[in-house]
């Protein structure tokens, strides 16, 4: 497996994992502090990945396909995990999101 795809998804991960304890130290003042502290370490972490990615793409396509996964796994994942559902347009939203990383990634200079 070529070494971005690797730190791609371990960005994305790291990222998906932030945005759900996020969610889940919101649902209970106990899980607050806790869940504040881990997804802010991860959270921090991430950034490792990201800048190791920007040695193996251009910083625009690598920052744009880390955060834009992210925000896609996120939206999908909250959407899941915490039933809040996605109505029509969001997830024609998501679907765009989708469709311009495809194109970010095409567009890349080699």
């Amino acid at each position: 497996m070529p070494t971005h795809i690797g730190l791609l998804a371990a960005f994305c991960t790291m990222q998906l994992a932030c945005t759900v304890l996020f969610k889940f130290g919101s649902t209970a003042p106990s899980r607050w502090v806790p869940s504040f502290v881990v997804a802010n370490l991860i959270g921090v972490s991430s950034t490792w990945m990201l800048m190791l990615l920007y040695r193996h793409l251009h910083a625009n396509v690598a920052m744009g396909l880390g955060v834009g996964i992210s925000f896609m796994l996120g939206q999908v994942a909250l959407a899941l995990l915490f039933r809040t559902g996605l109505s029509a347009v969001q997830s024609a939203g998501v679907a765009l999101v989708t469709l311009g990383l495809v194109l970010l990634s095409f567009g890349a200079k080699t």
